[in-house]
């Protein structure tokens, strides 16, 4: 059997091992992560009814960004993606403006998966065993700092050990939701008057609407971690294409099922709106539509929400170490960070100090301010990359692509204005993240600027 090759213009690369289904449930693992359970209540105390409509529009937008993503990694399928794809298409500063915007962005997004673990870890200490512990409230910043750490020595063993770990989590999660999915919408559709659940569609407008998008995205992002894995994945050309839309399609079909059966199934006060509710229980929302549907249901959702920030978490960590390993390797971060274990193959500065940051930003962070900044970061990123697709096809028309998204310009610049859109909505509910994206920007460039060794 051909051993696998290290190198890629001269320069060290990762080993390539990982299948379609281990990363697909990579992409898979991130997308369903602590967004559907910690954001779906508060998304529909914000847009109401319209909840459908925001997923069913975020769906639409992630489609014409993931078909860019899929396109370019198809053509220069290379780890840290982005990165390498600005740098080719708009120049070397942009390339970093990218890669620094990743990094933090997936940073911020470990955080909130390590917090969103601890929660329900917390909650299900309450549920079994209270009378065992002592008051859980100091538990939860623990338990998140813990399961950090487990995740970070996962990916150290291997891209293979986080990819098999990604397919039992990601699977084990799914079977959940999906069942309790398909049960709660067949409750929907045997109500008579399901159309008081639905009505008003549209109680807090367009600006409702617009900020719940804006919100919610982060539960969207994850698929573009797929192609950061360009350098450890066989048959990179197609399968990296395939494993995006899978994805894609796979968290889409479920948000819009989750959001349906919480909307018109879950119980509220007598005389309150049910959105309303769900707003008020806001990251308890989905827990308790449970709760009131299954025996046990609050329970056997705890246990998803373990799978999915887990899942997340594993996943993420995976993305944003493979961003600080492809940037140390263009000496725009320090070279030490593109080192590899020679024993396990793996970037473990790299994953060692995107660790250290993360457990950083959960200790100083709350999560409402964690899940705006990175939804910020993530869409002004998904515009760059929408944007150097316009570029690189007419700068580099010949270069083979397995992928081509139709109708170029038109669809790309879809993208790039709808992302500036969602950006500009998520000012209104957090000035916070627009000023933690801004310093970390401005850090960025005046640190890169002072880098010994550039070439």
């Amino acid at each position: 059997m051909e051993k696998p090759k290290y190198s890629v213009d001269g320069q060290v690369t990762l080993s390539r091992e990982m299948n379609l289904l281990q990363i697909t449930a990579i992409g898979v693992g991130a997308m369903i992560g602590a967004g559907v359970f910690v954001l779906t209540g508060i998304a529909a105390g914000q847009a109401g009814p319209a909840l459908i409509l925001v997923f069913a529009l975020n769906g639409i937008i992630v489609v014409i960004v993931g078909a860019c993503y899929a396109e370019l990694a198809s053509a220069m399928p290379r780890t840290g993606g982005p990165y390498y794809w600005l740098k080719a298409a708009i120049g070397p500063r942009w390339g970093f403006f990218a890669g620094w915007m990743s990094w933090f962005a997936n940073i911020l997004a470990c955080s909130l998966y390590a917090l969103g673990f601890g929660a329900f870890a917390e909650k299900m200490l309450e549920v079994c065993c209270i009378s065992f512990l002592p008051a859980s409230q100091q538990l939860s910043l623990p338990i998140a700092i813990i399961i950090m750490l487990v995740f970070l020595f996962v990916n150290y063993r291997g891209a293979v050990e986080a990819g098999w770990t990604e397919v039992v989590i990601t699977g084990a999660k799914l079977a959940i939701l999906f069942a309790f999915g398909l049960f709660g919408l067949t409750l929907v559709i045997g109500e008579n008057n399901i159309s008081q659940a639905f009505t008003p569609f549209f109680p807090e407008g367009a600006v409702g609407v617009l900020s719940a998008m804006g919100l919610t995205f982060i539960a969207f992002e994850g698929y573009e971690i797929i192609t950061r894995s360009a350098e450890e994945v066989k048959n990179p050309e197609k399968n990296i294409f395939r494993a995006i839309f899978l994805s894609i399609g796979t968290a889409v079909i479920l948000y819009l099922m989750i959001a349906v059966v919480m909307l018109g199934t879950t119980q509220a006060p007598q005389g309150e709106p049910v959105y309303l509710y769900l707003g008020r229980l806001g990251e308890l929302g989905m827990i308790e539509t449970t709760g009131q549907l299954l025996p046990y249901g609050k329970l056997v959702m705890l246990v998803a929400g373990l799978a999915s920030t887990g899942s997340a978490l594993n996943a993420t960590l995976y993305s944003a170490s493979r961003v600080s390993f492809a940037m140390g390797r263009g000496r725009d971060l320090p070279t030490s960070l593109a080192r590899i274990a020679s024993a396990r193959r793996t970037p473990h500065l790299a994953i060692a100090a995107t660790g250290v940051l993360s457990m950083t930003m959960l200790l100083l962070l709350r999560i409402r301010e964690v899940a705006a900044s990175t939804s910020l970061m993530f869409l002004l990123l998904f515009a760059l990359v929408c944007y150097s697709l316009i570029s690189l096809r007419h700068k580099q028309p010949g270069v083979k692509r397995s992928f081509r998204v139709p109708l170029v310009p038109l669809l790309p610049w879809a993208g790039v204005v709808s992302c500036v859109v969602l950006s500009f909505a998520l000012m209104d509910l957090s000035l916070s993240a627009w000023i933690t994206a801004t310093i970390w920007i401005v850090i960025g460039v005046v640190g890169n600027h002072r880098m010994p060794g550039k070439q």
